[in-house]
């Protein structure tokens, strides 16, 4: 087989992906034997780049629990770096397709998290190396290289279809129930997983309305998934799947004029599925009062909400709305404890992450790269409908991002570098074997 064709590039995809899937069931620890092996392993998607950009960016949805997939220097993202490194020196002869795309918005947030890490009281230096690290991954994706959109826009539904098989087993063998709620292993946060799966389950059901190919299997990979996320009782990630195709079918259906029977298919589905998924609830015991709105409205709303109302406060009165008071989750955990006692990892909120370590101008900058790479992928569907799939993880993401924080998570910066890609024309060859 020749490994340059599409069939084998396909199929070591899913040898590569399901081989971490099985690492990450058993074991986190993850090791300079285990990256060499990761790498060697890789070096056949040197010939299509595409394949290891879809799998890195899913495996980054719970960066934490897949082994290698965490951000440092030895993950998955190094390895992509290198690929893409020996690609342009080798296979481009030295030549760098350069895209200028928010280079400029990413040297400014550069250079204001080393400006905030330089005065700020915490000294978190592995902060300020990990915000760096993302930034140069998402430099190195999203502004050196041409990707195919059309490949790779055919490859996220099979390897999505992948994870969620991926996750049906490992919940069986390690799923966890913490608190009524469900998830993929102990050590991951519930949110997190649930999050994990409104991403995966957006691709598909935007995928069912572009692909009528696989348009079943889709629908019910993605009924599937979406349990799991309702199971693991995330009311963001519940809300950021719904609200994410609702836009993404206004987006497509009112240019096609099937909008009003297009919604009127997605109202019965999600009917049937959410009476399914509340009878799931009941039946497995599950906490059923965390969708409940009148409950969480008098109870005063979730703890975010005094998060918020503290934090902000603060951060205006100490002058940290400047540059900050550093980068880092764990400078942002410190304040956190300090106002209201609670060791919460961050702010739960991506832009309030931004503003607490970053200052004004980082939560402004941040907000234009998203906005910048937003425009480029809207305006790649007009040549190629299926980049739609990108914006419906980009949204959902943003969507969760105003109650989790992402802002030094690669799931982030991976997706904006693919949204700001100048898009290589040559479209992908279907029939190429």
């Amino acid at each position: 087989m020749n490994i340059k064709s599409k069939r084998f590039m396909s199929l070591w995809s899913y040898v590569y992906i399901l081989a971490i899937l099985l690492i990450s069931l058993f074991s986190q620890d993850f090791n300079i034997m285990l990256f060499v092996l990761y790498t060697i392993m890789a070096f056949p998607f040197i010939y299509s780049i595409e394949h290891y950009v879809v799998i890195v960016l899913m495996l980054s949805t719970i960066s934490y629990y897949f082994t290698g997939a965490y951000e440092g220097v030895y993950s998955i993202y190094t390895i992509l770096m290198i690929l893409i490194i020996i690609r342009i020196l080798f296979m481009q002869k030295g030549k760098m397709e350069f895209n200028k795309n928010s280079v400029v918005l990413i040297v400014i947030l550069s250079v204001i998290s080393c400006c905030s890490y330089s005065i700020s009281q915490f000294n978190y230096f592995n902060g300020l190396v990990r915000l760096l690290y993302l930034l140069f991954l998402s430099l190195i994706l999203g502004n050196t290289i041409k990707l195919k959109i059309d490949l790779m826009c055919n490859i996220l539904p099979e390897i999505a279809s992948v994870m969620i098989i991926g996750y049906i087993f490992s919940v069986l063998v390690n799923g966890s129930i913490i608190e009524g709620r469900l998830t993929i292993a102990n050590t991951v946060n519930t949110n997190t997983f649930g999050m994990s799966c409104a991403q995966l389950g957006s691709v598909l059901l935007t995928d069912s309305f572009l692909n009528k190919t696989h348009k079943k299997r889709n629908l019910l990979l993605c009924a599937a998934v979406i349990v799991l996320a309702f199971l693991s009782g995330s009311r963001g990630a519940v809300l950021a799947f719904v609200l994410t195709n609702v836009i993404i079918i206004i987006m497509y259906e009112k240019i096609n004029g099937r909008l009003i029977g297009a919604m009127l298919r997605f109202a019965v589905l999600g009917t049937i599925i959410l009476s399914g998924i509340y009878f799931l609830f009941i039946l497995f015991g599950l906490d059923v009062g965390r969708f409940n709105v009148t409950d969480i409205i008098s109870s005063g709303g979730s703890r975010r909400t005094l998060i918020y109302n503290s934090l902000i406060p603060y951060i205006i009165k100490n002058g940290y709305w400047k540059l900050g008071y550093g980068p880092g989750h764990e400078c942002s955990r410190i304040v956190i404890m300090s106002l209201i006692g609670w060791d919460y990892a961050h702010s739960h909120n991506t832009f309030l992450e931004a503003f607490g370590e970053l200052g004004i101008i980082g939560v402004l900058t941040l907000f234009l790269i998203i906005k910048k790479s937003l425009k480029n992928i809207y305006s790649t569907c007009k040549t190629h409908k299926k980049a739609y799939l990108f914006i419906a993880m980009l949204i959902c993401l943003i969507i969760n991002g105003f109650a989790e924080s992402y802002f030094f998570d690669a799931i982030l910066w991976l997706l904006l570098a693919i949204s700001r890609n100048k898009y290589s024309d040559m479209k992908y060859n279907l029939n190429k074997v």
